[in-house]
């Protein structure tokens, strides 16, 4: 028996855990058998177990060097971010699958940022190099005795690194984003999709809490690659949570057009409805026919238009609300 069979997942639900724990804790207390030393042992291996399950490996050992996790951590559709500190003292995020089963996602999550490290290798294609998560280095952790999962090392875009996803910004603006706000935002959010495809990747998660925005520098992150995958191959998943982003063809594959209408439904759901014309602008990428989506590199030019025609000439619009990660 290890801990996960007893607490749950890692990195589920804490309330359930310490509540299963407090019951077994009542049962297995030594004071309730005196003197039987199987039961003093079944008590003290329940809190090795415990402290395991709320806590993995403090250390994580990668190929390239070792990271000490801090207790501050991201819970994922599939997976635990944790903020580490490696070896040489630079900030990073260790990502550990929640379960066995989830240990796949993360594995196609290194295939995808592969593949987009090659493709921003290329001098012609490195400007789009920050749009992107870097793969820093690989690992395995012992979350319990007998179980040893796969473990991502990627760059840090936190609340640290003054991060903040579109999610924590949705909740705190319940009427909707000002459109001249978002603009910045989606005029990059294409630069990555569009970079991506041209890669051969298909994101195929794009939803709020996936989108990373750097509010005072401007700067975007698309992360959460667990999900990716190539053109024409079947998505290794969905966010259940996010339903109401995917296209309604639960068979549709993974494809350009897929991401094209997940960003756009994204985009509806977080600008304001008084935002007519993007919100307009968004219905007309989001269509039921995939064949009928433009795609990103187009989109490119016809939204810059668009904000032309809103706002005239572009200039630097401080972020105006303040979002705490």
């Amino acid at each position: 028996m290890n801990a996960t069979d007893l607490f749950g997942p890692i990195g589920g639900s804490a309330r359930t855990g310490r509540r299963e724990f407090r019951r077994l804790a009542a049962l297995l207390h030594p004071d309730r058998a005196a003197g039987d030393a199987t039961v003093t042992q079944a008590f003290e291996r329940l809190v090795v177990l415990y402290d395991q399950w709320r806590s993995p490996s403090a250390v994580v050992t990668g190929r390239s060097s070792s990271y000490t996790l801090t207790p501050t951590a991201m819970q994922g559709s599939v997976s635990v971010v944790y903020a580490a500190t490696s070896a040489e003292g630079d900030a990073v995020a260790v990502k550990i699958p929640r379960t066995e089963a989830a240990s796949r996602f993360l594995r196609g999550e290194r295939s995808a940022l592969r593949r987009l490290e090659a493709f921003t290798a290329d001098p012609a294609n490195a400007w789009l190099a920050p749009y992107y998560p870097r793969l820093l280095d690989t690992a395995r952790a012992e979350v319990d005795a007998d179980a040893v999962r796969p473990v991502n090392v990627l760059s840090a875009h936190g609340a640290a690194e003054g991060f903040v996803d579109l999610a924590t910004v949705a909740a705190a603006l319940p009427g909707g984003m000002d459109g001249r706000d978002w603009a910045w935002i989606h005029r990059r959010l294409l630069r990555a999709v569009a970079g991506a495809h041209a890669a051969g990747v298909v994101h195929g998660a794009i939803v709020p809490e996936n989108i990373l925005i750097h509010p005072e520098g401007h700067g975007v992150v698309l992360a959460g690659w667990s999900f990716a995958a190539t053109p024409g191959a079947r998505l290794p998943g969905r966010i259940a949570s996010r339903r109401d982003l995917y296209p309604a063809d639960l068979d549709e594959p993974a494809s350009a057009a897929l991401d094209v209408f997940m960003l756009h439904a994204t985009m509806r759901a977080l600008l304001a409805p008084s935002e007519r014309r993007q919100q307009a602008f968004a219905a007309g990428c989001a269509l039921t026919a995939p064949r009928m989506r433009p795609t990103a590199v187009a989109l490119l030019g016809e939204y810059d238009e668009l904000l032309e025609d809103l706002y005239g000439r572009r200039r630097f619009r401080p972020f105006p609300y303040t979002v705490s990660a």
